[in-house]
């Protein structure tokens, strides 16, 4: 039987491998932004409020780990970083 949708099976294939590799991606988000959230509770403790630079960051990582989420979700077909530029917010 011919698919005739246009559906390329061999794409589909690479695309679960870059799937697989960006929820890797996804879960070591999950150390940085422990990390980020650790060194900003000291910063702002013993400091004189958040770091803008560390604020800055989580902010892009936040657009970074929903741009992974859409295209594990097939909601985009666009590759996160590294295959496109790193959010700048």
């Amino acid at each position: 039987m011919s698919n005739n949708s246009g559906y390329d099976k061999d794409a589909h294939w690479l695309r679960i491998l870059y799937m697989i590799g960006f929820y890797v991606v996804y879960k070591v988000t999950d150390l940085v932004i422990i990390i980020m959230l650790i060194l900003q509770a000291i910063v702002t403790t013993f400091g004189n409020g958040p770091n803008p630079r560390l604020t800055k960051f989580g902010a892009s990582l936040a657009t970074y780990v929903s741009q992974i989420v859409r295209f594990l979700s097939y909601a985009d077909e666009k590759k996160p970083y590294p295959f496109s530029e790193w959010p700048k917010k």
